[in-house]
């Protein structure tokens, strides 16, 4: 595996500008069915790329702290960290951090077993072996005896001045069953620690689960937290201080700028909801990620699942929410205790803590695609050749059913290509309804609009494997059918079926205003298992325009499958998109229903 963000990369990028995230023009997280992978017993993981390439996973199993890598994507063997010798503590809450010089920093908490009448820690241990050997075991910080007057969930973080932070949730001191966000500094390469300072606090709250993070604006640095003084239970809040600053100015109390809210608005969560245990990154490219379990639609806070939301390169306007480990149809799975990390210039990986399920319980992994905006790209002369064509977007994190999505574009239309990937190809029973059969559907807004419902100048089309299609467009409010000279072709494949439509832009008036619009795209699977699953474009929802995606119409040429040349006499023959000459009328009632190519152009019947 590459590492793409060592040190010296990352402070190229402390000059950048600040990321805009919104639905039409931020990035997705599309996770991937197919990658899900249960990796062993455990709770508590994190994730780290090394400098050497490889990935590590930290965790507790048992009353132990562990290791294990992963070189060139094959896992190792699991390596004990530490062990209480005496056997009075559970060690937990593992975390891992790289330093500069190349030594990697282990932090745990020691928590005591019932009766035992020790006091709860924060304990650190160190390698100079990636992992295979580790030494120089100590305490740096003892809390009280009892479970109301622990300390909880080390996290660092190494700062470009070498500077090193490890925050923690601390009940130590903290009247009225409270808690506080405490620091603690290392100046000399972790052989020294300075007097803890309390930096976050909301007095009659409980400020918990620190994550830092040293933004790449060379200006800000962050930690996220679950704040059950925000709105009614737990949710994720970012606390904020300068890099000049670097937490000199004291606690940061529930009142504080420095102190916000990590959804977007447009996000907010009820009252109601339970949103903890964050965890948040920064990609290479500059936006942020946060993680958090939730009770959002589950049927209780007792049964939380991991959630992951994009925000701007500042660490705010989180949204685009999306389910690295969805465990479609297991309301009662829990999916706790998550960390993510980039593995490269594409791909996240997600880790949780799995429970309450018939088997497999334990810590799970996950990777999932970053999506950008869709580019059209133009069509000029030829037949498309679809893989050749960088896909757009990506549908497959609840069932085994997945999709590529393409689009292309000329003066008369839009092309859109779903190359999907499904080992039982369904087809519903007659009268079923049309979304009951494998399919696509696909909702353009040309006027982009966004908002929290549906207007006029949106349209959507659904397509199945059967070859039905239902084309609707919105009037004022409400969804009508839509007559349309649309064409569709639907073709089997070793690996399940491919689509194409084809939109001409006479359909919805004309070719959008300044060449872009948003989409929205859904993929129905049906694996005859007595339900079907409709799964929504990441962090989409059909009914608000709002979170629909953009795509530009590009004027870079596609890449092209030129069909054969005309032989001599021939120059008006029509031609499949293989280059097979097919016949010279489009109009022949034989002809099948398709796309071909005739003078050079595409055409469709």
């Amino acid at each position: 595996m590459k590492r793409f963000t060592p040190l010296f990369i990352l402070l190229l990028l402390w000059g950048a500008a600040t990321k805009a995230q919104t639905y039409s023009d931020g990035i997705r997280i599309c996770w991937d069915y197919k990658t899900q992978k249960f990796l062993t017993g455990g709770v508590y993981s994190r994730l780290k790329m090394l400098s050497d390439g490889s990935l590590a996973c930290v965790y507790s199993a048992g009353p132990d702290v562990y290791m294990r890598r992963a070189i060139n994507g094959r896992w190792q063997t699991a390596i004990k960290v530490a062990s209480d010798p005496k056997g009075q503590y559970n060690y937990t809450n593992s975390e891992l951090l790289e330093l500069a010089d190349g030594r990697l920093m282990y932090a745990w908490n020691a928590r005591a077993k019932d009766g035992t009448g020790v006091p709860y820690k924060i304990m650190v241990a160190y390698s100079s072996t990636k992992g295979r050997t580790w030494t120089g075991e100590q305490t740096l910080y003892v809390a009280g005896t009892t479970w109301n007057e622990g300390c909880w969930e080390p996290a660092m973080m190494q700062l470009p001045s070498g500077e090193v932070q490890l925050f923690f949730a601390n009940e130590y001191n903290v009247s009225n069953n409270n808690q506080n966000i405490m620091l603690l500094r290392s100046t000399d390469n972790c052989q020294t620690w300075q007097v803890p300072e309390v930096v976050s606090f909301r007095s009659g709250s409980r400020d918990g689960m620190p994550v830092p993070l040293c933004l790449q604006n060379g200006k800000s640095l962050v930690f996220a937290i679950e704040d059950n003084g925000l709105n009614g239970n737990f949710k994720p809040v970012i606390i904020h201080t300068t890099v000049e600053d670097n937490w000199h100015s004291g606690t940061v109390t529930g009142s504080s700028s420095h102190r916000w809210s990590a959804l977007a608005s447009t996000d907010a969560l009820a009252a109601s909801v339970y949103a903890g245990a964050p965890y948040i990154i920064q990609l290479s490219s500059g936006e942020t990620l946060l993680s958090c379990q939730s009770s959002e639609g589950r049927s209780s806070a007792d049964y939380p699942i991991m959630q992951v939301y994009v925000g701007n390169s500042s660490a705010k306007n989180f949204l685009c929410r999306s389910t690295p480990f969805p465990f479609v149809g297991e309301e009662k799975t829990q999916v706790q205790w998550c960390a993510m990390e980039q593995t490269d210039d594409s791909t996240v990986m997600a880790t949780s803590s799995v429970t309450n399920r018939a088997s497999q319980n334990g810590i799970w992994i996950t990777s999932g695609h970053i999506f950008h905006p869709i580019t059209a790209l133009h069509a000029a002369k030829g037949a498309i050749d679809w893989e050749s064509q960088p896909v757009g977007m990506f549908i497959g994190s609840e069932s085994q059913a997945q999709a590529n999505i393409r689009t292309a574009w000329d003066e008369d239309s839009l092309y859109l290509h779903f190359e999907v990937t499904d080992a039982t190809v369904v087809e519903a029973p007659e009268g079923s309804a049309p979304w009951d059969s494998d399919g696509v559907e696909f909702y353009l807004d040309r006027n982009k609009r966004g908002g929290e419902k549906i207007s006029t100048g949106m349209y959507k089309v659904l397509l199945n494997v059967k070859g039905e299609t239902f084309a609707e467009r919105a009037q004022i409010s409400s969804w009508s059918s839509w007559a349309t000279s649309m064409r569709t072709q639907v073709t089997a494949t070793a690996k399940g079926y491919e689509m194409l439509i084809v939109m001409p832009w006479s359909d919805i008036v004309s070719r959008p205003p300044k060449n872009d619009f948003t989409v929205f795209f859904k993929l129905h699977n049906n694996d005859n298992t007595g339900s079907v699953i409709h799964e929504n474009m990441s962090g989409g929802n059909p009914d608000r325009p709002l979170t629909w995606l953009r795509c530009t119409l590009s004027n870079e040429e596609t890449g092209i499958a030129s069909p054969k040349s005309s032989p001599k006499g021939k120059e008006g023959a029509c031609y499949s998109i293989d280059g097979r000459i097919i016949g010279y009328d489009l109009s022949h009632h034989m002809l099948p229903r398709g796309i071909y190519v005739q003078h050079g152009k595409l055409r469709t019947r």
